[in-house]
């Protein structure tokens, strides 16, 4: 009876061991937003059937954005030939981050855009994918300079998220200190599960 007892703990924490266990899913979750080319992104459906790691900066940041932009970059030069696997990165800073703005981001850190889209959009959907993603951000005072040009910073959560090819969150990592060996592990597991 002990034995019996035994095993069915073990079946009830094994699931918890698992560090890529669906923690939330986006199934019936929409936001129109629009890529770095200004094209028309439904996010998470015109991804779905990739996995993907999904970065939330924005181009005025002057630390910890450039930090999680160069790791996630760092990930995806170890899938060079994964048409599976993909790169997103969210702005929360719709009113700056235009598409023009987000193209010209990627194309000064050297970023593969194959596989790699900047998105941004109303600031309504970007505040609810925001929410539901559980990222938090907290806009400083705008001052303005010559021409009422705007200054402000965003403090923000540090976080990256794998999602699978499903749209189910999997697991979040710190974006300023991602350890690149397990984010990469990470993702093959998910990949070979697509194959399974």
């Amino acid at each position: 009876m002990s034995l019996l007892i035994a095993a069915g703990l073990a079946l009830l924490v094994l699931p918890g061991c698992d560090q890529l266990s669906v923690k939330k899913t986006l199934d019936g979750h929409s936001y129109h937003l629009l890529d770095q080319e200004n094209r028309d992104i439904i996010f998470p459906s015109s991804f779905k059937g990739n996995v993907m790691l999904v970065g939330y900066v924005y181009t005025h940041c002057p630390d910890i954005c450039p930090i999680i932009t160069y790791n996630m970059r760092d990930i995806q030069r170890a899938f060079p030939d994964e048409d599976r696997f993909m790169l997103v990165s969210i702005s929360f800073d719709p009113d700056r981050d235009t598409p023009e703005m987000l193209y010209d981001y990627a194309n000064n850190y050297r970023l593969d855009q194959n596989n790699w889209r900047l998105l941004t959009g109303e600031k309504s959907q970007v505040d609810e994918l925001l929410k539901t993603l559980e990222i938090s951000t907290l806009k400083t005072p705008t001052r303005f300079i010559e021409d009422d040009k705007p200054i402000y910073f965003i403090d923000h959560t540090d976080r990256v998220t794998l999602i699978d090819h499903e749209g189910n969150i999997r697991r979040t990592y710190p974006g300023s200190e991602l350890r690149e060996e397990i984010v990469i592990e990470d993702i093959r597991n998910l990949l070979d599960r697509m194959d399974t």
